[in-house]
């Protein structure tokens, strides 16, 4: 029998009965983070996400977006990025446990991953993750063997990467490198994109699109060793068994969530005054520049810490695991739900839906977050009543696994959420 034929044999989706649900109900809980952080980025130019105040000046909009700076831009996706950490060694765990090669179907999942994530960046909207994911998740198996020690240390490497950089580009204009300038974006400029989102036909709308995507390669560099660092802390966390048996960490994650939200807040409220205040280039090394990153390096995973604690405990209460079972719906639809954010969002913004690109503000932003995340608790809790997966999730697993899985849940699994 071939390797395919074995994995695909006994390697599959993981059953309803054996996910667990803090996972699933802080995974779902997160996509409310993401489509928080992300409104901005789909009613705005992408320069106008990086620096809000060369569109959104008023009161109410400074005030909304720094809020949602403060408790939610980098802490959600930090969360996702650790939940996949997890996902990965709960993976592997099922292979090894079977006695069975698995990297064949691996890197078949990440591949289908990736094929999501460029349909989603270039026929939808810039800001995707899902590619990114995928090519990080290539260098997670050259670490399955290392020491808790070791993933530990490599976690903290990776995820100081982009800091380092920083400080070395900050230290090479000292001494008087000449680095490439990043043409600064005038308010006409603005005003010409948001007619281009606004009204223009689907081909100029694509067009901006490749010019947007032209920044990827930075990310290569700059970011995306950090997403691989949160990776290995999520590997290390399920290694060190915290979320199968949060009860015997309930005084550790009440020890985390203590110092962790105060260290947080500390550290994106230094953040958030030094853009607000001194309002640094987002794109030039600069010494202010270099002190916003630090502040943001330590917080925003300080404060994604101290949601996932705080998460894990309340999951300790009966009454709270209640109430928080919706949330596992969403959670077990991530991607879908994911995509559909994209695809609800540009239909509103963009002009091929009703066009109102660049006329909502952070403040009035916040209504369509609510309304669509609504929606999407409702829909995620009627679609998982009824069946295995959710509709992506289903064509991810039918690719990565070389046939069709049922997706109608058996009756007897059928409880209802």
């Amino acid at each position: 029998m071939s390797e395919h034929t074995v994995e695909s044999a006994g390697l599959g989706p993981v059953p309803r009965d054996e996910r667990i649900a803090a996972v699933d109900g802080l995974r779902g809980i997160a996509l409310f983070g993401i489509i928080a952080a992300n409104m901005r980025a789909f009613n705005s130019p992408q320069a106008a996400y990086f620096d809000h105040s060369l569109m959104w000046t008023g009161a109410a909009d400074r005030l909304a977006q720094g809020a949602i700076d403060l408790w939610i831009t980098g802490k959600f996706i930090t969360l996702f990025s650790f939940l996949f950490g997890i996902g990965f060694a709960i993976q592997m765990e099922r292979a090894s446990a079977r006695g069975l090669l698995s990297s064949r179907l691996y890197f078949r999942r990440l591949a289908a991953l990736f094929g999501f994530g460029l349909i989603h960046m270039f026929l939808f909207w810039w800001g995707d993750i899902l590619a990114t994911y995928a090519l990080m998740g290539l260098f997670l198996p050259l670490f399955r063997k290392r020491s808790d020690r070791g993933l530990l240390i490599w976690a903290a490497v990776l995820y100081c990467w982009p800091l380092a950089v920083s400080g070395f580009t900050l230290l090479a204009v000292w001494a008087g490198a000449q680095l490439p300038q990043f043409p600064k974006t005038t308010p006409e400029e603005i005003q010409r994109l948001v007619q281009v989102f606004a009204h223009g036909a689907w081909m100029e709308i694509f067009q901006e699109r490749l010019k947007e995507l032209a920044f990827m390669p930075l990310g290569l560099v700059f970011y995306f060793p950090r997403i691989l660092g949160i990776f290995l802390m999520g590997l290390w966390v399920w290694r060190k068994g915290i979320v199968r048996n949060l009860a015997a960490h309930a005084e550790a994650l009440r020890r985390w969530s203590r110092w962790a939200l105060p260290a947080g807040l500390a550290g994106c409220g230094g953040m958030l005054a030094v853009i607000e205040v001194w309002h640094p280039d987002p794109m030039a090394p600069t010494p202010l520049g270099f002190v916003r990153d630090l502040l943001g390096s330590a917080g925003i995973p300080a404060l994604s810490l101290f949601y996932a604690a705080a998460v894990g405990l309340l999951y300790l209460r009966a009454d709270w695991a209640a109430r928080l079972r919706p949330f596992e719906a969403v959670g077990k639809t991530a991607l879908t739900n994911y995509l559909l954010q994209t695809v609800i969002c540009t239909a509103l913004f963009y002009s091929w839906g009703l066009g109102l690109f660049g006329s909502v503000g952070p403040a009035w932003g916040l209504v369509p977050t609510f309304v669509i995340y609504a929606a999407q608790l409702a829909a995620s809790v009627w679609w998982m009543n009824r069946f295995s997966f959710g509709p992506m999730e289903w064509v991810w697993r039918a690719i990565t696994y070389g046939r069709w899985q049922p997706i109608s849940a058996p009756r007897f699994m059928q409880a209802k959420i």
